[in-house]
């Protein structure tokens, strides 16, 4: 393989274990704000607070962030994926052609 290759290969498996840890990171976000959500907005008083418009939206909001963390976690996941196997189709076709 020449350097070329090595250098992008290097590259790509850097790209897509660092979108892995972002991956890893958004999910443990999501996660985090799921358990929120479910202790301060999901029980009675917080159910009753929505009602009445005493958490000013909060919760609301606090849905379309996990929604938007989530779906982000997600795409990282996607993308970190596909540079991984970029990587691994570029060694293999590499090592095939010599």
């Amino acid at each position: 393989m020449g350097t070329g290759k090595t250098v992008l290969v290097t590259i790509l498996v850097i790209a897509g274990l660092l979108l892995l840890a972002l991956s890893w990171g958004a999910s443990f976000a999501d996660d985090y704000l799921e358990e929120r959500i479910a202790e301060e907005c999901d029980d009675e008083a917080g159910t009753i607070g929505q009602i009445i418009g005493a958490d000013e939206g909060q919760c609301q909001d606090a849905r379309d962030l996990r929604g938007q963390v989530a779906s982000v976690g997600q795409m990282l996941g996607y993308l970190s994926a596909a540079s991984l196997l970029a990587s691994v189709a570029i060694s293999v076709i590499s090592k095939s052609g010599q």
